[in-house]
């Protein structure tokens, strides 16, 4: 008899659940690559060392690298992607810079 969805939540210890509260946790199938690249975007770049942890101790760092590269890092913006490559030993080729105004324009002026 497999894990029931609703079950699968309190898998995941407190920490990772905490960032994933913008999402119907019962509904996250660890089995679909869509959510397994959402939940492992959010630790990468939200969790703290007790996340991290958990994340290294469920995916190697080969496969968290192959999933990061499969989204292309989707729905990051470029601090959180450089921290990734960074974290992932990944280059700027291999997961390129995404344009990040930080509180301004793309001409550097305030908005």
């Amino acid at each position: 008899m497999g894990v029931k969805k609703a079950d699968l939540a309190m898998l995941f210890p407190y920490e990772v659940r905490r960032l994933l509260k913008s999402y119907d946790v019962a509904t996250l199938s660890w089995n679909n690559p869509d959510d397994r690249y959402a939940i492992v975007r959010e630790v990468l770049t939200r969790g703290d060392d007790v996340a991290h942890e958990w994340l290294f101790e469920t995916l190697t760092m080969g496969e968290v690298r192959a999933l990061v590269l499969q989204y292309g890092a989707a729905g990051v913006a470029e601090p959180g992607r450089a921290m990734m490559r960074q974290r992932l030993g990944l280059s700027v080729e291999s997961l390129p810079t995404r344009p990040y105004l930080a509180g301004g324009n793309v001409d550097g002026g305030r908005i």
